[in-house]
């Protein structure tokens, strides 16, 4: 039976295939545990999606519940947003209304039972060469914000997906194994952010990764970052394979 900390809890979870569905958790604390029952069948469907538009393709892909038409991603008209300090500020389409509101007042209309957080390829370079506090620091301004206006939703922040070897670096100042390897540290960051904070950290991207650490090709867009159809349900699958409390 898999493990899960009613308090002070983060939770690193491992899967070593989608096709055996092998898992493990990872705690930072190993006293007061209960047992997980079996995932309810509407535990994807109660998550809200924020993030990059590797985030945003879940809609476009039409693999939640209700397809394209989904209300669970939220994004600003771009489709992608930027994790920086102005971060709290940005404003999004609404999915129920196609309103343009402030994160902020979404958050508060909602209050998301799961908000499931992605960021880290939009600007690694940059987080990397500005340092980990940098990156901690725009990231906690976004915990903050969720926390402010809706305390009963559950945080979940979610490691950035690698890059295909096969990626166009013609735009980048560094090769696509030095990327993956900032993504690698950025994601190291995420979790010790996840710590501090008492929060969940979800480590997908080692569902989607070839022994090599790239994304897989059978799971690459044409443009090697972002995900095809089934790198998402392969996603969904780890999720709902490793629920949190």
């Amino acid at each position: 039976m898999f493990r899960i900390l009613l308090i002070s809890i983060i939770v690193s979870l491992v899967l070593v295939s989608c096709a055996n569905n092998k898992q493990e958790f990872q705690d930072t604390d190993t006293e007061a545990t209960k047992e997980v029952s079996s995932i309810s069948s509407n535990y994807i469907d109660e998550i809200t999606f924020l993030g990059e538009s590797t985030t945003y393709h879940l809609k476009s892909r039409g693999v939640l519940s209700d397809g394209t038409n989904t209300t669970q991603v939220w994004a600003p008209k771009s489709g992608t947003l930027m994790l920086d300090p102005s971060i709290s500020d940005c404003r999004i389409i609404y999915p129920e209304n196609r309103e343009e509101i402030s994160l902020e007042e979404a958050i508060k209309r909602k209050k998301p039972k799961y908000m499931m957080l992605t960021f880290g390829l939009n600007g690694a370079t940059t987080f990397i060469a500005r340092g980990e506090n940098y990156f901690k620091s725009c990231y906690q301004k976004l915990i903050d914000l969720i926390k402010t206006n809706s305390q009963s939703t559950k945080i979940i922040i979610n490691s950035c997906f690698p890059i295909a070897k096969s990626m166009d670096m013609s735009r980048y100042t560094v090769s696509a194994a030095e990327l993956n390897s900032y993504i690698k540290t950025l994601n190291e960051w995420a979790f010790q952010l996840a710590n501090e904070n008492k929060i969940y950290y979800i480590e997908s991207a080692k569902a989607l990764k070839d022994e090599d650490g790239y994304l897989k090709s059978s799971f690459q867009a044409p443009d090697g970052y972002h995900l095809n159809t089934d790198a998402y349900k392969c996603f969904l699958e780890y999720l709902t394979n490793n629920p949190i409390d």
